[in-house]
């Protein structure tokens, strides 16, 4: 999961303009928040599993957000592409259930798989 880190300026401006009075300003801001997290590898279902669950540092997030996204991508195993990516999900969300965390290189497949997942 990528962090918010590199756009957390950004989003934070992006999101005041959500008080706008003006209509047009915000539907303008909502729409430049989601181009924001997909250009981080996000989306608005991750920025709210980070805001319900107080945070991630910039090396790790917490086991639950791992396990959330984990769980959204076992909830939908018509739209996983193949056997390895099944059992990847699988073992992802058994070992963050367990309060492990993925290694850089499995958080990026996952990140990739709940991007396509939530589509």
């Amino acid at each position: 999961m990528s962090t918010l880190a590199p756009i957390a300026d950004r989003l934070g401006k992006l999101v005041r303009m959500l008080t706008s009075d003006h209509d047009g300003e915000v539907v303008a801001a909502a729409r430049a928040i989601n181009r924001a997290l997909k250009s981080a590898g996000l989306d608005i279902h991750m920025l709210a599993a980070v805001i319900e669950h107080g945070g991630m540092n910039n090396a790790k997030p917490d086991g639950p957000i791992w396990h959330s996204v984990a769980c959204e991508c076992a909830a939908h195993p018509e739209r996983l592409r193949s056997e390895k990516e099944r059992a990847f999900i699988a073992n992802m969300v058994i070992w963050t259930k367990l309060g492990g965390d993925p290694t850089e290189r499995q958080a990026k497949w996952l990140r990739s798989i709940y991007v396509r997942v939530r589509g």
